[in-house]
């Protein structure tokens, strides 16, 4: 009777020990197989604490759907291609950081390629945002918005491209067409997102903002047509806004955009 009551007390305590063990082991092959990852994409060893994409993860209710890895891992203080231990978070308070994000950033799209961008991981840099569109007189204008990102990306300038068909169907292709029409004919670099609506029924929640006079005062008016240009500066102020026809690199243009890159970032720390 004794044997039986240690042989139960053993197996109880096994029990106990794998409970404990599970409750400690986060990583389960059936997530990473569901996000198409390894692992160490989540954390630090397999079966180990997670990193910070596996703390993300974990608080969307194991959800990767609106996860943007360059900005999660800016606000976690490490490398957005970091996996395993080195992408365990450096910011004790991740992913409960808290970031004053500028109105006109506080949007997430989809890439080009589909993937969620949250604008925000633009803050503090000077952005030009345009519509863009492969088949129209202005189409031309890529070259100087790639030459013009050329030129000051280092110093914290990005141009955003938003294709759209809304004026005269210009931009009828798919994604995967205009990301292979951009790259081969102009050679674009700066950041490319899928086809959006900038104008009347449907239009996006960014070009809403954009164009409205309430949520945009000084330049919140209609696109007019495609190579449309809003300049945000490093505050997260719209400054200027471009007509379409308006080539960047044109002198009185390019000095209001240098003037902008000129200016340092307000000093604003993270709670």
């Amino acid at each position: 009777m004794f044997s039986r009551f240690a042989r139960h007390c053993v197996t109880l305590a096994a029990v106990c020990a794998l409970a404990i063990g599970a409750a400690r082991s986060y990583a389960f092959p059936k997530y990473a197989e569901k996000e198409k990852v390894k692992c160490d994409y989540c954390h630090v060893v397999a079966g180990g604490d997670r990193n910070f994409r596996g703390l993300y993860y974990k608080a969307h209710d194991l959800s990767f759907a609106e996860f943007d890895n360059v900005y999660e891992a800016k606000l976690a203080g490490v490398k957005p291609t970091a996996v395993g231990p080195e992408a365990t978070a450096t910011v004790a308070a991740y992913p409960d950081v808290k970031v004053d994000v500028p109105a006109v950033l506080d949007f997430k799209v989809k890439d080009i390629d589909g993937k969620p961008v949250n604008l925000a991981r633009y803050k503090d840099d000077v952005i030009l945002i345009v519509n863009v569109a492969s088949k129209c007189g202005n189409t031309p204008q890529y070259a100087s918005l790639q030459k013009l990102y050329d030129k000051y990306k280092a110093k914290g300038f990005v141009v955003l491209g938003f294709p759209a068909n809304d004026f005269n169907q210009q931009e009828p292709g798919t994604n995967k067409e205009i990301k292979e029409f951009c790259t081969s004919k102009y050679m674009v670099t700066f950041p490319m997102f899928s086809k959006s609506v900038v104008k009347g029924e449907g239009i996006s929640p960014l070009y809403k903002f954009l164009t409205d006079a309430k949520t945009d005062p000084k330049f919140g008016k209609p696109i007019d047509w495609n190579f449309a240009k809003f300049l945000v500066n490093r505050k997260g102020e719209i400054i200027a806004r471009f007509p379409a026809g308006t080539d960047v690199m044109k002198p009185d243009t390019l000095s209001v955009i240098e003037k902008a890159v000129a200016e340092k970032a307000p000093e604003v720390a993270s709670k």
